[in-house]
């Protein structure tokens, strides 16, 4: 390192004041869903119980309207709006404790046709047994991760960087599902495991590279970062068209939170893990 480099200022150092800001604003959000409703965030009824109806129809309904209507007869009712190639559609959730047989005749009062309709309805119980299930789930693809990263690179820091750029990942994502009204539902809870593998696999692929790569730092860097926004930005245009086409709810309901998630990777990756990883590198001589 010369000594001109040596003065020059670590200006790059300050792009960690992006996903920092981010971070915290994510658990802003998240601790203020706990303090107004007891949960950290939303779920749906497959992980906490409840009914869910859903009917599709020939065109759009007033869905504020409906849902007024549906909660005054019903008590608190969630009502939204499904689109896809085959049409439009309309998602009813509720207390376990409603007949859905009611939801039913109180649509068809209405004018809506019920014809095309489903029910789900799960217990309180086993919707506890899932959400208890997602959790292990959760837990254990981290240990296993951070048992592999540890494996594989045999440093603290780095390792530490990749858990830290994946955790972070969870927990902005979930924060924005919320902001954007996206129950946890298990295709959500998919999608969250997808996110945590490929937040690894580019943080891997970008630690790989400053440790053991190549040429001057600087070089490495470069040719990491045009490697991993190429396939972020392939991953995002697949999953945008996934979404645009809205083939079925649950497809389409991955689409949207990995979208969510591989954004926010982007940003942890290469405004996070890479200062990180630069710092670390400058610091042990690595140039």
């Amino acid at each position: 390192m010369t000594e001109e480099t040596a003065k020059k200022p670590k200006k790059y150092k300050m792009l960690l004041i992006v996903p920092v800001l981010l971070l915290i604003f994510s658990i802003g959000v998240l601790a203020n869903n706990y303090s107004q409703t007891g949960e950290w965030f939303a779920r749906s009824v497959e992980l906490k119980g409840g009914t869910l109806v859903s009917i599709s129809v020939q065109n759009p309904v007033d869905i504020d309207e409906l849902e007024r209507i549906l909660s005054e007869r019903f008590g608190i009712v969630s009502v939204k709006e499904l689109r896809g190639l085959a049409g439009y559609g309309i998602s009813i959730e509720t207390s376990s404790e409603i007949d859905s047989r009611d939801i039913i005749q109180e649509l068809e009062s209405m004018g809506i046709d019920t014809t095309d309709s489903s029910i789900e309805t799960i217990g309180p119980a086993l919707g506890g047994a899932f959400w208890y299930q997602a959790q292990l789930g959760i837990i254990t693809a981290f240990i296993f991760m951070g048992i592999i990263v540890f494996v594989i690179f045999r440093t603290v820091i780095p390792s530490l960087a990749v858990i830290l750029a994946a955790v972070s990942d969870i927990i902005i994502t979930l924060a924005f599902m919320q902001i954007f009204g996206i129950e946890l539902s298990l295709a959500g809870f998919a999608a969250i495991l997808m996110i945590i593998g490929y937040s690894v696999d580019t943080d891997i692929l970008l630690t790989t590279r400053f440790l053991r790569g190549s040429g001057l730092l600087i070089e490495r860097i470069k040719r990491t970062l045009k490697t991993g926004l190429t396939m972020s930005f392939t991953s995002i245009g697949a999953l945008a068209a996934l979404l645009l086409f809205g083939i079925t709810p649950v497809l389409s309901q991955i689409a949207t939170v990995l979208l969510i998630g591989l954004s926010v990777d982007i940003v942890n990756t290469w405004l996070q893990n890479s200062v990180l990883l630069r710092w670390y590198c400058e610091k042990k001589g690595i140039v």
